[in-house]
């Protein structure tokens, strides 16, 4: 026996008390089946200490096999309310034409964006190269919230040109920043570039997206271009949910056959 669980567990309990494998990645395994098999997404779990009695684990195992779940996309606690069942990670398609709107309506889902905040500074020199203008050019920042059913699942950063688009945080409410763009500024909007990377979410960041900040996002920085002037028009910057999102990054120039 591992010191410190205890001695009782639950009859149809597989765990091997004294195998090779870590108690919590055998407890994580189980619940995540019971998950599977017992559960649909948005059903609450039993308490803690009801689940650590059933597994015969202490508590603090116990929530290590959680927070192994939470960073799985399988769970997601929620502050005061319980532990709660994820919908598995909605497929976003990834190509030169995708926008974030178009992409959960064709899947069937409700979305919203929400502006979080609009302001001017001066372009910083990442800022400044992706957009092809002299560092410390002034240019739009604007902070976005994007939802999917009510549930967030990314905070994106916003850097345009001043000139092109003046009156833009007047005009930006929420919903689609690119739709705006196209029918105010009659922009043609293409993806040039994206770069990902996993990494932890600023401590503002996790908290817009109510995660915990000791659980990765996906960071994507795209550079979009203005296809009527050839000019990139956005640089962007998007701290992502994993459990929330799965990239898929279609290879539409492998030959066939």
């Amino acid at each position: 026996m591992v010191m410190g669980e205890p001695s009782s567990r639950h009859p149809d309990d597989a765990i091997e008390r004294d195998g090779p494998r870590a108690i919590y990645l055998q407890v994580a395994e189980r619940l995540a089946a019971e998950v599977r098999y017992r559960h649909v997404p948005g059903d609450r779990l039993p308490p803690e200490p009801e689940l650590a009695e059933r597994f015969g684990v202490n508590r603090h195992t116990l929530r290590h096999a959680i927070d192994l779940l939470e960073v799985q996309g399988v769970l997601e606690r929620r502050r005061g309310l319980g532990t709660f069942v994820l919908d598995p990670p909605l497929a976003y398609p990834l190509h030169a034409q995708a926008r974030f709107s178009d992409n959960l309506a064709a899947a069937g889902r409700a979305s919203t964006g929400r502006l979080l905040g609009a302001q001017c500074e001066p372009a910083e020199r990442e800022v400044a190269q992706a957009l092809k203008l002299a560092e410390g050019n002034t240019v739009w920042r604007l902070t976005t919230l994007r939802e999917v059913e009510a549930a967030p699942v990314s905070v994106i950063e916003h850097w345009l040109p001043l000139g092109p688009f003046p009156g833009l945080a007047a005009a930006y409410q929420g919903g689609s920043l690119h739709a705006l763009l196209t029918s105010r500024y009659g922009v043609q909007p293409v993806r040039r570039s994206t770069a990902i990377a996993a990494t932890l979410p600023l401590a503002a960041v996790a908290r817009q997206l109510r995660m915990a900040p000791q659980h990765p996002v996906l960071r994507l920085r795209t550079i979009n271009y203005d296809t009527a002037t050839g000019r990139p028009f956005e640089y962007a910057v998007s701290s992502i949910r994993a459990d929330r999102l799965e990239l898929v990054i279609d290879h539409e120039d492998i030959p066939h056959g």
